[in-house]
């Protein structure tokens, strides 16, 4: 009944749109076999489509994001063959061009992480510099089906209001809550804060405090200096709170909040080729880890290395992804990627090798037609491979 009813709206709106006039509309179409054998071979079938109408100028929008999916091995209900990712409405310039306004299911990151709702979203410009950003709704279905959660298993409503242009920053003051009928388990005040006053650097800070829980859901700091035309850096901190709500099936995991701590740069050794290194020190109540990181690259690929000790486990990993023109219209690319790794010291080393082979062909400006082959192996699997077929058309 709910989806007739969503369904039913998509029409409505699809003809109150096209009776406006003057109407762009383009959009794309995938259809996608993927194929893979472990114990047993599976086939299924992938159909997604991309709508987007828009009218008046644009102040009229209609966007959709929609999947389908058929396995030819296994019978599946409807929630599980339909997937509806985004079908939102948008208004453009009401209120004397002040007001804009999104109405159904998005994708939102005021300031903070929230996710899919659905729901209603509003931007209110005061002045040139200042604007507001409000919404309010129930949290997008997990599994994205056309179902809507109702308001008593997740409210979300919140808003953001943006100082832009303050002697070369960027200032959000950010509030956000996420209740259920058994209460509220996110209430969130906070702030963001980009600038450039730091001569050749960008300082973006994060402070974001959970009023419920009388603790700091999120600190962040990241600088990223530039130290000529090839050398770069970036010095970063990060404390997050678990990201898991009460009424969550996570939590069954006893999930602890963390601090990384990194420090990284690039430099450009040619034209063509950069080299990047990052180092990242993870702590976790009383434990710890270190990872490394170590890219050399150019416009067509990169071979990178992993270095992880720690509470963890321990691992050595060597990534390579490489793609070449072979002719105009067609693109060859390869992925391998190797990994030694052991969970605990008392523990061999094990090995793990992934690897995947892809062609991808343009036929024109709308048609694209990729085929991709995949196989792994591990502990667990002496192989495991897939087979993706992709054909795409763009309008």
């Amino acid at each position: 009944m709910k989806r007739s009813i969503i369904v039913g709206s998509l029409v409505f709106l699809l003809c109150g749109t096209l009776w406006a006039g003057d109407i762009v509309f383009h959009g794309s179409a995938k259809n996608s076999i993927y194929s893979y054998e472990s114990d047993e071979s599976h086939t299924r079938a992938y159909q997604s489509v991309d709508l987007n109408l828009a009218a008046l100028d644009n102040k009229l929008t209609l966007r959709s994001s929609l999947r389908a999916l058929t396995d030819f091995n296994e019978s599946l209900n409807d929630d599980d063959r339909f997937r509806m990712y985004s079908l939102r409405l948008g208004l453009k310039g009401l209120v004397k061009d002040r007001l804009d306004l999104v109405v159904g299911r998005q994708f939102l990151h005021p300031g903070t992480i929230l996710g899919s709702l659905d729901g209603v979203n509003g931007q209110f410009r005061i002045t040139p510099t200042i604007s507001l950003q409000f919404y309010s709704g129930v949290e997008g279905n997990f599994s994205k089906s056309f179902k809507m959660y109702k308001t008593k298993d997740s409210f979300v409503n919140g808003g953001v209001i943006q100082f832009k242009k303050l002697y070369q920053s960027t200032l959000q003051l950010l509030y956000l809550n996420k209740s259920n009928e058994s209460g509220t388990f996110w209430n969130l005040a906070g702030l963001n804060f980009d600038t450039y006053l730091v001569p050749r650097s960008l300082v973006k800070i994060q402070a974001h405090y959970n009023i419920e829980q009388e603790e700091f859901h999120r600190l962040k700091f990241d600088m990223r200096n530039t130290w000529g035309k090839s050398f770069k850096t970036i010095l970063g901190y990060k404390m997050q709170q678990p990201q898991v709500y009460a009424n969550s099936y996570f939590t069954i995991f006893e999930v602890d909040p963390y601090q990384q701590y990194r420090l990284g740069g690039s430099y450009d050794i040619f034209s063509d080729f950069s080299i990047e290194g990052q180092a990242q020190y993870l702590t976790i109540e009383n434990d710890s880890a270190i990872r490394y990181l170590l890219t050399l690259q150019n416009y067509n690929g990169s071979i990178g290395m992993i270095y992880e000790d720690g509470f963890a486990g321990s691992q050595l990993g060597v990534m390579f992804d490489y793609a070449y023109d072979v002719l105009k219209n067609l693109t060859a690319s390869v992925y391998i990627d190797y990994l030694k790794y052991r969970t605990e010291e008392i523990y061999e080393y094990d090995n793990q090798l992934g690897n995947a082979v892809r062609l991808l062909y343009h036929y024109n400006r709308q048609i694209t037609v990729s085929v991709e082959y995949q196989w792994l192996n591990n502990r667990y699997k002496d192989s495991d491979s897939r087979f993706l077929n992709h054909i795409s058309y763009r309008w």
